[in-house]
């Protein structure tokens, strides 16, 4: 490829970021602060090796602006000036009628690149016009028919972009009616109509990908328009070849919606596949992350105590590693994230302020927040997946530490990294008396005198929830058994199926055994309420769910609502309280 390698050595926060083989397309993701936009920057400057020594190297940073602009006609004279060799260069300047306050491309400034697309459009224009003027001048002096069918399309490579990112639009024409305001004008066609805007008039993410593909495009356009000058010479030369290009773009997901954004990727290979093209490019987008093949994704962490350790890693060394990573957690993004990744339980929710185990830890727990939370729903999915990563992400390797988190209201073996919460379950850290109380004040609610009449309420619910508990507890002492049948007749299925209850016959508990259980397990239920632990111990999604029948439900709140509201109030008055019973399991998490 154009760009072989690279090495940034103290440069900002980068101590020392490393590629000896780039990919085609290069992903590269980290946490803020980390330097992924002093590599490409670094890249830009000079501090890749190149091959051949004429490549070009287009940078897209990451403050890209694509202002409305007034472009005048007269002001498309003079040489040719195209958007790739300005996205090559280091200011924005030498356009006719358009001021930029600050023309410096460098990532801790506003790029104005992008605010240059329409006066390029119209100096394409411009020089189209002015060939095919000349073009049928030439005819006409020779007394030649002029075949328009067979005059190339110079904006067909727009189209094409279009046609693949953006279906709903059509490329259009420029328009020089009004010479004080030229127009780069786009169809845009819905269910109802079919619409003519400027590019100006385009949305924020429509514009976006338009600066971050047109430069790529370029070459396309002057050729074609080489094509349509050659109509007017006997020079049939052909245009020089075209050079290979390294592409870096900081952030290609800014404006985009996530379908846009996993289509981005395809096009690049389209894009390689067709032309002598790399991409190196940064993100935080987790659609894209998750589109990014096992050789393209790369993650750039904050440096360690050695100066002399590369900062910059491939996440997975093979596809089947990736696809194992996506399987085990639905998604890739979190291992780049340079956070503590801790497996939970409980569901995946994109609401910014959900009733999940990560939702509720957020609200009330506000150091939650220093770690990557990882939903894999069950206990046993949580220690799968833990046990999964530490295999496909050797922590040696990688230094991305997996851990876990369990409710403690199952029994199991401890596993190395798995931790258990200091109760039943998140819920329980909910059934705070005094926060509850404040909550139904604040709806009027007049079912209780005082704190000490909700705590009275709780623990008259969990006491009425003994026989539910003693059967969970018995349950989890018990093993389970799964009886298979089957056969090709009913006489076999019934030979089949007598054959299994048989033999689970042989392996259940005597009475004897089953009653001892049952007479431990009552006694310590009994004892967990007369101490006024069950609270704490007994599971508390089921005594709030009670509660909220009782005493909340007709307020017109639903239970998630109820959950989401005790966790901001326990989050605001009792931080201390919570961070005390929560401390030592975090500690042993960050470990």
């Amino acid at each position: 490829m154009a760009l072989r390698s690279f090495r940034i050595a103290n440069q900002k926060s980068v101590v020392l970021a490393e590629a000896t083989a780039v990919p085609p397309i290069m992903v590269i993701a980290g946490p803020n602060g980390v330097g992924k936009s002093t590599v490409l920057y670094g890249i830009k400057n000079g501090a890749g090796v190149l091959d051949p020594n004429d490549t070009q190297v287009l940078y897209q940073g990451p403050h890209r602006v694509l202002r409305r602009t007034t472009v005048q006609r007269r002001w498309l004279g003079g040489g040719m000036r195209w958007l790739l060799d300005l996205v090559s260069s280091g200011d924005v300047s030498g356009y006719e009628g358009l001021n930029f306050q600050n023309s410096q491309r460098t990532p801790d400034n506003v790029d104005e690149a992008g605010s240059a697309i329409k006066h390029t459009l119209g100096k394409i224009e411009n020089r189209r016009q002015s060939i095919l003027a000349r073009v049928v001048d030439t005819r006409k002096a020779a007394g030649a028919q002029l075949d328009v069918a067979a005059l190339p399309d110079i904006y067909e490579p727009i189209r094409t972009l279009t046609t693949h990112l953006l279906p709903h639009l059509s490329f259009g024409r420029i328009d020089f009616e009004n010479e004080d305001n030229i127009r780069c004008l786009w169809k845009r066609s819905d269910r109802t109509a079919e619409r003519e805007l400027d590019i100006d008039d385009l949305s924020s993410g429509e514009k976006s990908i338009v600066i971050l593909f047109l430069p790529l495009l370029e070459d396309q356009v002057r050729e074609r328009l080489a094509r349509l000058e050659r109509m007017t010479t006997e020079n049939q030369a052909l245009t020089a070849p075209t050079r290979d290009r390294v592409i870096l773009i900081d952030e290609p997901e800014q404006h985009l919606h996530p379908d846009l954004q996993s289509k981005i990727l395809s096009y690049m290979r389209a894009v390689v596949r067709e032309g002598r093209v790399q991409f190196v490019i940064t993100t935080h987008s987790p659609t894209i992350l998750d589109q990014a093949f096992d050789d393209e994704l790369f993650a750039l962490f904050a440096p360690s105590d050695n100066p002399a350790e590369n900062q910059l890693r491939r996440i997975a060394s093979n596809a089947e590693r990736l696809d194992t990573l996506k399987l085990l957690t639905g998604s890739t993004y979190f291992l780049t994230t340079g956070r503590v990744v801790v497996c939970i339980e409980g569901e995946t929710s994109t609401e910014p302020e959900s009733a999940t185990d990560v939702g509720l830890f957020e609200m009330m727990y506000p150091r939650a927040t220093a770690f990557t939370f990882v939903p894999t729903k069950g206990k046993g999915n949580v220690i799968n997946t833990v046990q999964g990563l530490r295999n496909h992400v050797p922590e040696e390797t990688f230094r991305i530490r997996v851990r876990g988190l369990v409710d403690a209201d199952q029994s199991g073996p401890a596993v190395a990294g798995v931790e258990t919460l200091p109760v039943c379950m998140i819920e329980n850290l909910l059934l705070d008396p005094e926060i509850i109380f404040e909550f139904l004040t604040g709806l009027d609610n007049t079912d209780f005198a005082n704190v000490s009449a909700v705590q009275a309420e709780l623990n008259a619910i969990a006491a009425s929830l003994r026989d539910k508990e003693i059967e969970l507890r018995v349950r989890r002492r018990t093993k389970s058994w799964t009886v298979r049948i089957g056969g090709a007749s009913l006489a076999q299925v019934k030979e089949k199926h007598a054959a299994e209850i048989e033999q689970l016959a042989n392996i259940l508990p005597s009475d004897e055994q089953l009653q001892a259980a049952l007479t431990e397990i009552s006694a310590h239920v009994d004892q967990i309420i007369t101490e006024g632990k069950a609270l704490d111990l007994f599971r508390g999604k089921t005594i709030l769910k009670e509660f909220y029948q009782r005493h909340i439900v007709s307020e017109n709140l639903s239970f998630k609502a109820v959950c989401v509201a005790l966790a901001k109030l326990i989050g605001q008055k009792k931080a201390d309280a919570i961070a005390a019973r929560l401390d030592p399991v975090f500690e042993r998490l960050a470990q």
